[in-house]
């Protein structure tokens, strides 16, 4: 008996998969690479400009909240009347100039002596006249003396009210 020696086969399948490669890769550099006549043909984008948008104009709101300082003080007609401060809070309407505060936190409080509320109308004239609306109380009359930048209404309103004590002074600040 003879013994057979056996050679190594290279197996069809491993050629194959050579080929296959091959051709893929031969693929692939083709289509890198565009030929004249397809680069003559393909159009270039045509370039548009785009205008930018103005900017969304802001619109100021209506009414607008306000803090404000509220310091009563005596006068030459009412000697009597002690000094007080409280804060305030309300609203500014800046279509009809209406301006309405309401008191929020004594700072100084006299003894007998309560918040009042101010309701009234900024004239064109920098004048803020109203009535107030409580007990005993008439009509209060101020102008602006200083500006605070920035702001529609800020800055200090001097002048008076009268309520039960008579003739009251009053600087408002407005904030």
């Amino acid at each position: 008996m003879r013994k057979q020696i056996k050679r190594p086969v290279v197996q069809l399948t491993s050629l194959l998969d050579l080929l296959f490669v091959m051709i893929f890769v031969s693929l692939l550099q083709t289509k890198s690479t565009p030929s004249n006549a397809q680069a003559k043909t393909e159009t270039k984008p045509v370039e548009t400009k785009v205008e930018p948008k103005p900017a969304p104009v802001k619109e100021e709101p209506k009414i607008i909240p306000v803090t404000a300082v509220f310091h009563f003080y005596a006068t030459t007609r009412s000697p009597e009347v002690p000094t007080g401060t409280y804060s305030m809070r309300g609203s500014y309407n800046r279509e009809n100039g209406e301006l309405e505060l309401g008191g929020s936190a004594w700072i100084n409080r006299p003894a007998g002596y309560d918040m009042v509320p101010l309701k009234g109308r900024i004239g064109s004239d920098e004048t803020f006249t109203g009535r107030i609306e409580f007990q005993d109380c008439e009509e209060f009359t101020l102008r602006r003396t200083t500006r605070i930048p920035g702001l529609d209404i800020g800055g200090n309103w001097e002048g008076s009210y009268v309520c039960f004590q008579g003739e009251t002074g009053l600087t408002l600040t407005i904030q």
